[in-house]
């Protein structure tokens, strides 16, 4: 049996990563939003919210967090599944081609068509988006966004819920402080502070 947490676009993307990969597995769907219990994802009813989930299922159910946006929503629903004893599973499209010197965290969310290069390190809930390239060595804290059509280059870190938005590049050795934003089609050459958002090309701190 696997959980997928937040009924919204990302988990029908997580369903159609599972079935591409033979996972034939039981899934349910779990989002605490009442208006999604109704829904219907691949023909399965959302079951409730986290209390409904914990009350009717043993906490060896593995689960995905499979919210896809920022700020820090899908750390803070990961840590509530951990406090109450639930694993991770990792959701991690085939067609994605992946260096075998990786090193991979738990919860996280790999969509088709990325590539993961040597000596990279992806910590826990982390997603990365379609036709993403990450390059050697580069390092993916807990929480962080990939987003798709992005690339980042050899050395690069992105830290904690730091989101790169659609296209960007952040070229070798950079740091993308925690909780930052790098904005669509943005070309980083410098490290990116924590809590700001970066645009343009180059980029630069979007003002306020």
């Amino acid at each position: 049996m696997k959980a997928i947490y937040c009924a919204g676009e990302q988990a029908r993307v997580v369903v159609d990563i599972l079935q591409a990969a033979g996972d034939t597995e039981d899934i349910i769907f779990v989002d605490d939003d009442p208006v999604r219990h109704t829904e219907q994802i691949a023909g399965n009813e959302v079951i409730g919210g986290l209390d409904e989930f914990t009350a009717a299922y043993p906490a060896n159910t593995e689960c995905v967090v499979a919210f896809g946006d920022r700020p820090g929503v899908r750390l803070k629903l990961a840590d509530q599944l951990s406090e109450r004893g639930y694993g991770f599973f990792n959701a991690v499209h085939p067609s994605t081609q992946i260096s075998e010197a990786v090193e991979f965290g738990e919860g996280l969310m790999i969509n088709a068509q990325s590539y993961i290069g040597p000596d990279v390190v992806v910590r826990d809930h982390v997603l990365i988006d379609s036709s993403v390239t990450i390059s050697h060595e580069s390092v993916l804290e807990d929480g962080s966004t990939i987003t798709p059509n992005a690339t980042l280059a050899g050395g690069v870190v992105v830290e904690k819920d730091a989101y790169v938005g659609p296209s960007a590049t952040v070229v070798e050795d950079l740091t993308v402080g925690p909780g930052a934003v790098v904005g669509a089609g943005a070309v980083v050459t410098e490290d990116v502070p924590a809590d700001t958002t970066v645009v343009g090309v180059p980029a630069s701190p979007l003002e306020e």
